[in-house]
């Protein structure tokens, strides 16, 4: 660079810097204090205001009264006496006098209180060191989210330092309610403001009459920003202690995870058990990713013993599943691997599916038609029984024309070869064709309040048989099919959307001899003015329903009111669920609910709560009764504390 160049540059970075310093220093000059009072006095040698009668100083989002104030101009200090009240963005605060500097927000308050708006937290003292806009701290103090001259709770302690949106600690504290001591602890720390911070979580306490009782304390550790752990200690008193470590992470990219590791040494039944849960995502569309869902456990009766949700409990099945996805150009290959826990029977007689190789293609136009295929590569394997390989190729075309009334067009053919053990024939293979079409249309009538769409559809489904092959999983479950079906869909649309739709669908198959009609199946779904969930399966041929799954739910002014049935001829389950909540006062919610199963004649669980929430506090309350067993707990919350606590 040239002398002259560089003269110029230089000249243009320090006109610069003087520019935006005049700037700075104007923009500052330019932020006026305004004093009014109904006397004032001026010192021109102290540069020095003095205001009595309701004092009023303005400085920016800042404001203080009191009854008299002395301020320095220069030095923008303010002595202020007499029910003084200072206000900004994020505190408001009241005390009998104080000393305080407009610039950098510090000073010190006499018998204050200090309220800092977001979660009504609220510090008292007889002295308080404003140390910063953020910054304050007390050599005694104590500390509430509660309203009340006498609050509800409060943390009493010494050697205060509280950092907003930060965090609070204090030594030496004792739990009060209504100001009376109950607990102790020589060092106590929470986030304020700020819910992601490392401590002790709130316990819960209950009582179980197989477990005794119970008490759960976590430790939450913020390792970063998007990494954080909890560690739990499950104290039994007839079952032994618990041990729980849960991580959870987010990364760039959409990837996220949750992995959790369950112990616990059971001294009544002498015996070890172990729970394992995890969940990886790593979904993109642009590259390679996948998705880990692993849930195990070492012994099938651990959610029987403590597990506290029924549909856990109930489960037949426990599943794992992992893949690994690379999207290609209009297709995707993937790696999937799949283990299944049977919590009833021997798990040996489950066909494993590790792995699996597939390649999805797309669907691709190809002129007038669309494209698409499914080729897998599966190992299924079982320790009892006949396991192997099974390649399984499944291209298919696709073809639809018309406007008002529509005909969708598949043909597809099915190839699918065996390398198998345990069996007679090793090598089995088997071809098969699938042809389907549907035609539908679409009526529409308009009325004043709502839109009611009619949508008629009539399907034809055509498979030629499959050889009888070991069932390893659900792609095997086909068979000789010359099926006609007919559909009737009825949607009612209002400006908020779509809120009752009524669907109806009868099926006839010509291969099923002199049952050839199919159930006749019912959906109902409403949204307004309740909740509805209604699918039915009619057999026309016994006159029986062959299943009746329902999910009601609806309000009635105070009152919450569910129900459900499951119920499955061919499965041979049958139960039903109901619950009822109410609103007895306003900071009161009661619920009750049962689980009953029709096939055994007996409540599975029948559950009651109640939760008490004030304005700073609440506590919830539930009871669970099994048969064998029942379970009380209870778990205490205190707003902006509970969520992290440190002792």
């Amino acid at each position: 660079m040239k002398n002259g160049k560089l003269n110029r540059f230089i000249y243009a970075f320090l006109f610069f810097i003087l520019y935006f310093s005049f700037i700075s220093d104007y923009c500052r000059a330019d932020e006026e204090t305004v004093i009014t009072s109904e006397s004032l006095e001026y010192d021109q040698d102290t540069f020095t205001y003095r205001a009595k009668g309701d004092v009023k100083i303005q400085r920016g989002d800042t404001t203080i009264q009191a009854d008299e104030i002395i301020y320095n101009e220069k030095t923008s200090g303010v002595t202020a006496q007499g029910s003084l009240r200072y206000e900004d963005a994020e505190v408001s605060i009241t005390a009998k006098r104080g000393e305080l500097n407009l610039e950098d927000k510090s000073g010190i308050l006499y018998d204050v209180e200090i309220l800092f708006k977001k979660d009504n937290y609220r510090i008292t003292g007889q002295k308080i060191e404003k140390k910063g806009e953020k910054y304050y701290s007390s050599p005694e103090a104590s500390f509430t989210t509660c309203d009340a001259p006498v609050p509800a709770w409060c943390f009493k302690g010494r050697n205060i330092e509280a950092v907003i949106d930060d965090e609070l600690s204090a030594r030496d504290v004792s739990f009060r309610i209504k100001n009376i001591p109950v607990l102790y602890t020589p060092y106590f720390h929470t986030p304020i403001l700020n819910e992601r911070k490392t401590g002790f979580l709130m316990p819960t306490f209950g009582y179980s009459r197989t477990r005794g009782w119970h008490i759960n304390t976590p430790f939450f550790w913020a390792i970063t920003e998007n990494r954080d752990t909890t560690v739990s200690l499950d104290i039994y008193t007839k079952k032994g202690i618990g041990q729980s470590l849960e991580y959870r992470y987010v990364e760039p990219f959409d990837i996220e995870g949750n992995w959790y590791l369950y112990h616990i040494r059971d001294t009544d039944l002498k015996r070890d058990f172990f729970e394992g849960r995890a969940v990886h995502e790593q979904r993109r569309p642009d590259r390679i990713g996948g998705f880990l869902n692993l849930n195990i456990v070492n012994e099938k009766d651990f959610y029987r013993e403590y597990s506290p949700y029924i549909e856990i409990r109930a489960s037949r099945f426990l599943e794992s599943t992992g893949e690994i996805s690379l999207p290609l150009s209009n297709s995707r290959l993937y790696l999937l691997s799949q283990y299944w826990i049977d919590m009833r029977d021997e798990t040996g007689l489950v066909p494993q599916r590790l792995p699996e190789i597939g390649h999805i293609v797309y669907p691709t136009k190809i002129g007038q038609f669309w494209f698409t295929a499914g080729t897998t590569f599966s190992n299924f394997w079982r320790e009892e029984g006949i396991y192997g390989q099974r390649l399984d190729i499944h291209p298919s075309i696709m073809h639809h024309f018309g406007r008002g009334i529509i005909v969708l067009q598949t043909l597809g053919l099915k190839e699918t070869a065996y390398s198998l053990h345990g069996g007679e024939n090793d090598s089995p293979h088997s071809e098969s064709l699938d042809y389907s079409f549907v035609i539908h249309t679409r009526l529409i009538k308009k009325f004043k309040s709502f839109l009611h769409v009619i949508e008629p559809s009539i399907g034809y489904t055509f498979l030629t048989d499959s050889e009888d092959f070991p069932l390893f999983d659900s792609t095997e479950l086909f068979s000789r099919t010359s099926r006609i079906e007919v559909s009737l869909l009825n949607r009612f649309i209002n400006r908020d959307g779509e809120f009752m739709v009524f669907r109806a669908t009868q099926g006839f198959d010509s291969y099923k001899g002199d049952r050839s009609f199919l159930p006749l199946r019912l959906e109902v779904g409403i949204r307004q003015p309740l909740a509805l969930r209604f699918v039915v399966g009619y057999n026309v041929h016994t006159g029986k329903f062959d299943s009746v799954n329902y999910d009601l739910r609806m309000n009635i002014f105070e009152t919450i009111l569910s129900a459900g049935q499951r119920y499955n001829r061919q499965n041979d389950t049958h139960f039903y669920t109901a619950g009822i909540g109410l609103y007895p006062l306003k900071p009161v919610y009661t619920e009750a609910r049962i689980w009953y199963d029709a096939k055994e004649k007996v409540a599975k669980e029948l559950a009651f709560n109640l939760r008490y929430l004030h304005q700073c506090w609440g506590v919830i309350m539930e009871f669970i009764k099994r048969p064998g067993d029942f379970t009380v707990g209870i778990m205490i919350e205190l707003k902006g504390i509970t969520k992290s606590l440190r002792m």
